[in-house]
């Protein structure tokens, strides 16, 4: 009797939890996470199952925001190449990750990511952050800005967008947002971290705490990530496979 209410009450937990996870973010959004805990090697691995692992080039481990991070010289990158995944954004998208710079960015506006030609970007301004789309091969009127950053200081940046508008979240606020459309259509295009695809624009800093999604996630779960972590909140590992808990989740939709 007594394991037989053992085992219910373990049952009803795993029901919540999986009820609360699925109330908050759909496992199907999910494109890429990047957790930089590897702490050696030249791979970041995607802990979402979906394959979309990266390449380190010249970056170093380092202390992240939780756990491993990766530092970034003014020269390195990470390169995540291109699939099918990483090209569903069309219909909304966010963005996100933890940001501590170290050195000075080199130009007016510093890459921190970005996939493709500004489709999208975050960046990093003289003293703020950046986010655009491409649009009819046009940035310059997607500009959304706004926050500050301090040198050897964590800030948590995400970009967001529904389809329509793009809106940018500093330390889990909104603090910027503009209707722009939908951003060009450029398959099969890489994800790079702290540069772009050309020479030059390329951070100097520390990025931990990566992810992707094909859908805007609100305000509510960015907050969530940014307070307990990408690990925490999905129930992944470094390891580059989901955990029990989300795999079980996936199975059940």
């Amino acid at each position: 009797m007594k394991k037989l209410i053992v085992l219910l009450s373990l049952t009803i937990m795993m029901t919540i939890s999986i009820n609360s996870i699925d109330a908050a973010i759909d496992p199907d959004s999910i494109v890429g996470i990047w957790l930089l805990d590897e702490g050696k090697g030249d791979v970041v691995k995607d802990s979402s199952g979906n394959g979309n692992d990266g390449k380190i080039v010249g970056a170093e481990w380092a202390d992240g925001k939780i756990g491993q991070g990766l530092e970034f010289d003014g020269t390195a990158n990470v390169q995540i190449p291109p699939s099918e995944s990483i090209d569903d954004i069309f219909d909304g998208f966010t963005y996100l990750l933890w940001v501590k710079p170290t050195g000075q960015p080199p130009n007016v506006n510093t890459r921190v990511i970005e996939r493709d030609w500004h489709n999208p970007t975050i960046q990093m301004g003289p003293n703020d952050f950046y986010a655009s789309i491409a649009v009819n091969a046009d940035q310059a009127q997607t500009n959304v800005r706004g926050g500050a950053w301090e040198m050897n200081e964590w800030s948590f940046v995400a970009m967001t967008h529904d389809g329509n508008t793009l809106t940018l979240y500093v330390d889990g606020e909104a603090v910027a947002d503009k209707d722009v459309g939908k951003p060009d259509d450029k398959p099969n295009s890489d994800i790079r971290f702290a540069s772009w695809k050309n020479p030059g624009w390329t951070y100097i800093g520390v990025l931990d705490e990566v992810a992707v999604f094909n859908t805007p996630l609100p305000e509510k779960e960015l907050k969530q990530i940014m307070n307990i972590g990408l690990e925490e909140t999905l129930s992944v590992s470094s390891s580059g496979k989901l955990a029990t808990t989300w795999g079980l989740l996936k199975n059940t939709r």
